[in-house]
């Protein structure tokens, strides 16, 4: 087996997470990766609010974007900075139309390839679509051109879960002046589900390395103001909403984890923090 050692210890997290999740693949993954013990060491951190906090969050935000990405369809799918995500490859498992083509940089991008090859090895599995995993800079306007230049013709849907967060207001202007680019002449949407806003006390949401990671990253400067604000920033540069994900809360796996009293703890602080993320469907105008 291969030493996956060299993950970074942010995308570890997360797939540690996602691991006790019932998103496709994820348990898989958090095996190959952590090893088969993985999954019975929930408890040991049945008593961290921040553990289950993380395991609701990012079940729901994924759920969020797969929920538009299957209302609005679409054959011609990129996923930018997609991290240690799957969405890709179960999505070509049973859709002979689909071109998928999953982006990250250069060191996340060759790691991926390695577990994606493992998984079709070890569960035999027979993609009857297409997939792509290549690196790309989202930032670089070429390069972005090259890889949709390698889907076949027809409307693009680019997606992305976690990525505006670490980019200033500058880099997202650049980001979003790229992908109007590509939809005005392609069209299709753009789903995102990083649609963050600040919020006085969220930062209980993150504690430990989690808090220092986010620190570094300047992730709480970088989110929107309001989800008003982040409506005028898209119209700016030339977007329109044309769909927001729906609540998702029926569909989380994670919560049958949760004891009673924390659960009941955690929708406490989500009433009284209010509403700090959301998924939209984008359409360029």
């Amino acid at each position: 087996m291969k030493d996956y050692s060299s993950i970074s210890p942010s995308a570890k997290g997360l797939l540690y997470l996602k691991g006790f999740t019932d998103i496709p693949f994820m348990a898989d993954v958090a095996k190959i990766v952590w090893g088969n013990a993985v999954l019975s060491s929930l408890k040991g951190s049945s008593k961290d609010p921040n553990f289950f906090r993380g395991m609701i969050h990012f079940e729901a935000r994924y759920k969020s974007v797969d929920n538009l990405l299957n209302s609005l369809g679409g054959e011609n799918i990129i996923e930018i900075s997609s991290g240690f995500s799957f969405r890709g490859l179960n999505m070509v498992l049973v859709n002979p139309d689909v071109t998928y083509i999953d982006t990250d940089l250069p060191n996340v991008i060759d790691t991926k390839n390695d577990i994606v090859n493992e998984l079709i090895s070890r569960q035999s599995i027979d993609p009857q679509g297409e997939l792509l995993i290549v690196p790309l800079n989202v930032l670089d306007e070429t390069a972005f051109a090259n890889i949709v230049s390698k889907l076949p013709d027809g409307p693009v849907t680019i997606v992305n879960e976690g990525l505006l967060v670490y980019l200033n207001d500058e880099e997202k202007a650049t980001l979003c002046r790229i992908i109007h680019s590509i939809l005005v002449k392609r069209g299709g949407h753009w789903i995102t589900g990083d649609i963050y806003i600040k919020k006085d006390g969220t930062s209980l949401l993150a504690d430990g390395p989690a808090k220092e990671f986010l620190k570094a990253h300047n992730v709480e400067e970088n989110k929107f103001d309001s989800f008003e604000q982040a409506e005028a920033f898209f119209n700016k540069c030339g977007f329109t909403i044309h769909k927001k994900a729906d609540s998702v809360a029926q569909q989380l796996s994670t919560l049958k984890y949760l004891p009673p009293q924390a659960l009941e703890k955690l929708m406490g602080e989500s009433t009284r923090f209010g509403k700090v993320r959301e998924t939209w469907a984008l359409k360029a105008f």
